[in-house]
């Protein structure tokens, strides 16, 4: 067995503590040798968690850095050491000044390719240590702009400027630190803001709509009835579809002219809807990766 199965990980647990406890209910380690996910979300935060399984952890690597969707109230009138909830605060400013209006002007200056300093507490690695340990022990840190991309930011549900509460709908790519636009938002608005919680609602060109909750797991006899296939994972990649001669000949390692010419990622799919292969060209190359055998795919078929 291989493909996706789609997690609404809760709050208050890891990415790793929610892939465990899909492990050990299912000993899918044991049955299938391999299991991953396609993103990691805070143990505070909650919402989709995409999971591969056996040969289907090989695609991840496709994923990685793949567009995010989240749903994020955000906190006016204070700043947190670690920009979100879980911090200390260490700055208080007034908000009662902040309308609406004035959210709905700021968070276009959000929009397209942005700079983004990324918190103190992040697990970027600064000088070979991970960040968020060396915030932990004082060190002064110097953490580099990275260019991220924000695609769509609208607000959901404003308080302001009677409570100090926002709730935004961010669409941005891999890598885009939602605590930093809180923070950079209330800068922007005259205040200090931190992230208040975070949902992930869309990942991997999954949605959360079609998750199912931790918990829920444990009721399952087995994963079929939710397993997602390779072909719905990567329908956001151009699809080929050869005839099986042509099938055959690329996983054994034959020479296939698909008569690509722009670089990209190129699935190959086989008439009975099978991915067996992904095609990844840069600069003029194709770099292939099989995913199965001729052998397996077509038992009994005669050497082509």
């Amino acid at each position: 067995m291989n493909g996706f199965i789609l997690i609404d990980k809760p709050s208050g647990i890891s990415s790793f503590q929610a892939l465990q406890q899909l492990n050990r209910r299912f000993r899918i380690q044991d049955r299938y040798g391999r299991l991953g996910h396609g993103g990691t979300l805070d143990p505070e935060a909650s919402g989709l968690l995409v999971v591969a399984i056996g040969r289907a952890t090989k695609l991840l690597r496709f994923f990685l850095g793949s567009d995010k969707r989240y749903t994020a109230e955000i906190t006016f009138g204070a700043r947190t050491n670690t920009d979100d909830a879980e911090g200390e605060v260490i700055a208080e400013a007034p908000f009662n000044h902040i309308s609406r209006s004035d959210v709905a002007q700021a968070i276009e200056r959000f929009k397209g390719r942005i700079q983004q300093i990324p918190p103190l507490f992040s697990a970027i690695h600064i000088n070979g240590k991970r960040a968020y340990k060396l915030a932990r022990k004082g060190k002064e840190i110097e953490m580099p702009p990275r260019e991220v991309e924000v695609y769509d930011i609208r607000i959901l549900d404003c308080g302001l400027p009677e409570k100090p509460t926002l709730t935004l709908d961010i669409a941005c790519s891999g890598g885009t630190y939602i605590r930093t636009i809180a923070h950079d938002l209330g800068i922007a608005l005259g205040s200090e803001a931190y992230l208040a919680s975070l949902r992930r609602t869309e990942s991997c060109h999954f949605n959360v709509k079609n998750a199912m909750p931790l918990d829920q797991f444990e009721h399952l006899q087995s994963l079929e009835s939710c397993m997602h296939t390779n072909v719905e994972a990567m329908s956001g990649f151009t699809a080929i579809r050869p005839s099986k001669k042509n099938i055959i000949r690329l996983l054994r390692g034959l020479p296939v002219n698909f008569n690509i010419s722009l670089d990209g990622i190129y699935t190959i799919i086989t008439p009975d809807d099978q991915l067996v292969a992904v095609v990844e060209r840069r600069e003029g190359k194709n770099d292939y990766l099989r995913l199965t055998t001729p052998e397996e795919l077509y038992p009994k078929t005669p050497e082509t």
